[in-house]
């Protein structure tokens, strides 16, 4: 798995992890497609997840081998670089503590350069 995704604005990489599991993505909230594609989609909010500006969404493919992650509005059409405004700070703390989750439920890795 060679497949290797940045955040708009991040510095690490994250790909796949060997060891996932089907039912990792089931309760770590990836809901399946028609298509049998997986998404995940996570308001990143301070205060209500109702009016969060900026939401995480994730999708890995039906094979479990293709992974495409970004930060984008909230209507989710245009991406969104939350890491070079300082306001921001506590919207990535949660996007961190979000993909430090997803890491302990091995779905993800961090890639070392």
């Amino acid at each position: 798995m060679a497949n290797t995704v940045i955040i708009n604005g991040d510095n690490r990489k994250f790909t796949l992890s060997p060891e996932l599991k089907l039912y990792a993505l089931i309760d770590a909230g990836f809901v399946k497609t028609v298509k049998g594609n997986f998404n995940y989609e996570h308001p990143l909010y301070n205060d209500s997840p109702y009016n969060a500006p900026t939401k995480l969404k994730m999708t890995i493919n039906k094979d479990l081998n293709h992974l495409t992650m970004v930060i984008t509005d909230r209507n989710g059409l245009q991406k969104v670089n939350i890491f070079k405004n300082k306001q921001l700070a506590p919207t990535v703390e949660l996007l961190n503590y979000i993909l430090k989750d997803l890491e302990e439920r091995n779905i993800i890795v961090a890639v070392k350069d």
